[in-house]
């Protein structure tokens, strides 16, 4: 799921161009899970907690577009076929989602090594995402 590069007026100001910065790509991925998981639970998210467990890699930085790499669960069976369209919906409603997405169903080994590689990252202990990734 990639990122838009910068925004002209972003954050109230009329003319002038922002720059995506990590305080900002977190922010949007935390807006994303929030729409998504309200989405998926409804009010249940509030209530009582519930949230789709993800992993979140975050790749890119100075010369690639920044994007994330996820593991995301599909919470119930039956979402399984509208799943990718709720992902891709909750997305486009960001701030910062550009409209580059790939989802593939199914995840193994390979994909978890993929996302934990070394290069495509500029700071590789501040690529995980942690804060908005929730494994239960």
């Amino acid at each position: 799921m990639t990122l838009k590069q910068g925004i002209a007026g972003a954050g109230g100001l009329a003319g002038r161009y922002q720059k995506i910065d990590m305080y900002e790509v977190r922010k949007n991925f935390r807006h994303f899970m929030n729409f998504l998981n309200r989405q998926v639970y409804g009010k249940a998210v509030e209530r009582y907690g519930k949230r789709i467990d993800v992993l979140a890699v975050i790749e890119g930085g100075n010369l690639t577009r920044s994007h994330y790499h996820l593991i995301l669960d599909c919470p119930r069976p039956e979402l399984e076929l509208e799943f990718p369209a709720m992902i891709r919906d909750c997305w486009s409603r960001t701030e910062w989602g550009y409209k580059q997405i790939d989802i593939k169903s199914q995840c193994d080994e390979g994909w978890l090594s993929y996302i934990s590689k070394l290069q495509s990252k500029v700071e590789y202990d501040e690529s995980f995402d942690w804060e908005n990734s929730h494994l239960s």
